[in-house]
């Protein structure tokens, strides 16, 4: 009976790297070719890439991730509204009995809620722009009430910065103080620009900015909403193909398909710990305004749950706001300052504290990463980095945790 040819077996488990790694020792091992194959050799440690390539790489990352906002911010907000409405996308489906519909009533959903939100909040700020000029003149009253004696210290220092800024300009254009002082005051008949005039002004130049804001988030809103539609209408197909770009090999293909269900889990997630912290703070508010006796104590919980969602520029905006309706309302900077103080320590506690403890908890995270993730995101993509940072450093954890190059990424972010 004749034997089977040998076959080579080009990896025995005595296999060491030899120096430089640019030759490989190897052992021939013959064994009959229907025996069972043996046991797969586990994977040595990745290669090291030296320190100086990994901080290029990781500039290069940064600038790309600035340089193409404009691209990006829209992409990845249309794939987390996809994961965010995709349980909603199942239910409606069973009903309708097609993809495409129960993508269209999802969408119109959200499109729904986010326009009554917009609505309560644009009327809330439309309330507060016609009550300025109340705000002004009230303003102006206490401003008359207090005014300063004629040899206060603020008024003393005023007038010696004006003689040093006059004695600066005479040795730099060789000109007397004297001289100077006549060419800094106008003639008797001159006219000088007005408070009036420059609020005017002012408020020209903001409508005018606030409307070519407007614009620009209707538009980026408009292409998230379609981005979300397309990868909702494709449904699992499209999951797999995505799970195939990972490779033939059935445990990458795991490990992507495990990290895309992770990461739709925390999104989901993160949207129901928003929710809950910012619903605290709209009741918060509605009570603080309540029991001071401000008007539309109610809509204002709504607009600050609004305002809040996006971390610290809507605490910012939250207290000029909440100030300047108080201070319409009883007329006196104590009142002004003391809800400020309340709504700084509200949005703190709450906002801030809450929200990271929360997430750390359902993300396992470090609320130290979670901080400095939220500042490196909102350093590059502005407004929409502090509003979509939250969510993009617990997909960057779950990604580094199914990865075999970042563990210690996410062992970093570990909490």
């Amino acid at each position: 009976m004749p034997l089977d040819p040998p076959v080579v077996d080009l990896h025995p488990p005595d296999a060491t790297p030899a120096q430089g790694g640019a030759q490989v020792v190897t052992a021939l091992r013959a064994r009959p070719a229907n025996a069972a194959p043996s046991a797969t050799a586990p994977l040595g440690p990745a290669p090291r890439s030296p320190v100086s390539t990994t901080v290029l790489a990781t500039l290069a990352v940064v600038v790309a991730l600035w340089w193409g906002q404009r691209f990006l911010v829209p992409v990845a907000a249309g794939l987390m509204l996809a994961m965010l409405v995709a349980p909603m996308v199942i239910v409606f489906e069973r009903l309708v009995r097609s993809r495409t519909a129960a993508t269209l009533l999802s969408l119109s959903v959200f499109i729904a809620f986010s326009g009554a939100a917009s609505w309560a909040f644009g009327g809330q700020i439309m309330r507060m722009a016609d009550r300025m000029p109340q705000m002004i003149q009230l303003l102006a009253d206490n401003l008359a009430k207090n005014r300063p004696d004629a040899d206060s210290v603020l008024k003393r220092a005023r007038d010696a910065l004006i003689q040093l800024e006059r004695a600066a300009q005479s040795v730099a254009t060789g000109t007397s103080p004297r001289t100077q002082r006549t060419l800094r005051n106008p003639p008797a008949g001159a006219s000088t620009p007005s408070i009036s005039e420059g609020a005017t002004v002012l408020v020209r130049d903001t409508a005018v900015s606030g409307s070519t804001v407007l614009m620009k988030f209707a538009t980026d809103l408009s292409v998230i909403v379609f981005i979300a539609f397309f990868v909702l209408s494709g449904g699992e197909r499209l999951t797999a193909r995505f799970v195939n770009l990972w490779g033939r090999s059935p445990r990458g293909r795991a490990r992507a398909e495990r990290a895309l269900r992770e990461t739709a889990r925390q999104i989901r997630l993160y949207a129901g710990t928003l929710l809950v912290t910012n619903a605290v703070i709209g009741a918060g508010v509605w009570l603080a305004f309540w029991a001071a006796g401000l008007p539309d104590a109610g809509t204002w919980g709504v607009t600050a749950a609004l305002l809040h969602v996006v971390p610290y520029l809507g605490m910012a905006v939250l207290v000029v706001l909440g100030a300047a309706e108080t201070f319409l309302a009883h007329g006196t900077f104590t009142a002004a300052l003391g809800m400020a103080a309340y709504l700084v320590m509200l949005s703190t506690l709450i906002g801030t504290v809450m929200t990271a403890w929360l997430q750390g908890r359902n993300a396992k995270m470090n609320p130290a990463a979670v901080f400095i993730g939220l500042v490196f995101w909102g350093a590059v993509w502005g407004v929409w980095g502090l509003f979509l940072g939250p969510a993009l450093i617990v997909m960057i954890k779950v990604i580094a945790q199914n990865s075999r190059t970042a563990h210690r990424a996410a062992r970093l972010m570990q909490g």
